[in-house]
């Protein structure tokens, strides 16, 4: 019975590093969380650093970009992601904003209470997404067509340097910075925005959804960041716990009905 609990608890963990060896990255159903932001932004440099905490903690379940506005991080992608959440929303907001899922959600420094549970609202109803697939080929980024909606692919920088002649109200770098964009329709048009050259660091997002705007069918992201040390230490635990549970199963004495019986 240990031997089979163990088996049991060890198959998850095996899986999820082998899903990580594919070539090819399916669609989840990764919860989509854009935050406009920018550097000059008091609010933004006090709750960037704990949106990359939360992105560890989350995994899979989320794909946090950051879209900056107004500041040297700026670019064609950022603005024309911008212009596509205005399609359903074309609301002018300051920073930060979070909209999750295509849908505006919180705004400012004590939002993320509320992002969290629109997080949790998705994942009990989002659909199974269809499947598609972007590979990686060489550091080249390949998907197909989409039979309705488009794909949007999203290339994030990790730990982009701020420059030094900006106003910069936090660290000397930003995580998750929307550098590219190529968005790929059901008539095979393709549209390129910003940079989609893969750096030392990065994330790549895929995104299934509609032409007009709104919510996501489906969403993967797939990094070069590796935190094995976190990965390591819940295995332990895992491990610990399923070999206690085991034990537990097999040394703890049955009651005997004999007793029972006798008074």
């Amino acid at each position: 019975m240990a031997i089979l609990v163990l088996a049991l608890c060890l198959t998850p963990a095996t899986t999820a590093l082998a899903e990580e060896n594919v070539d090819k990255h399916w669609l989840q159903r990764t919860i989509l969380v854009e935050e406009r932001t920018a550097i000059d932004c008091p609010s933004c440099a006090e709750i960037d650093p704990e949106l990359t905490m939360v992105a560890k903690s989350h995994g899979a379940r989320t794909a946090i970009v950051g879209i900056h506005v107004g500041d040297s991080f700026e670019n064609d992608a950022s603005l024309a992601r911008i212009a596509y959440q205005m399609q359903s929303d074309n609301t002018t907001y300051g920073t930060p904003t979070f909209f999750v899922d295509g849908m505006k959600t919180a705004e400012g420094y004590d939002a993320w209470s509320d992002v969290q549970k629109r997080i949790l609202l998705q994942e009990s109803t989002r659909l199974a997404p269809e499947e598609i697939a972007m590979s990686l080929v060489d550091d080249e980024i390949v998907i197909p067509s989409p039979e309705f909606g488009q794909l949007t692919i999203m290339v994030l920088e990790h730990e982009k340097e701020v420059p030094p002649d900006v106003e910069n109200m936090g660290e000397d770098d930003r995580d998750r910075v929307l550098v590219g964009m190529k968005v790929v329709n059901s008539s095979g048009n393709i549209s390129v925005y910003g940079n989609m050259n893969l750096t030392d660091s990065w994330s790549v997002v895929l995104v299934h959804e509609p032409e007009e705007g709104g919510e996501p069918y489906g969403v993967v992201e797939v990094s070069n960041r590796e935190f094995e040390e976190i990965k390591d230490n819940h295995l332990l635990a895992i491990l610990a716990i399923c070999i206690f549970l085991g034990a537990l199963l097999v040394f703890v004495p049955k009651s005997n009905p004999r007793f029972a019986e006798e008074e």
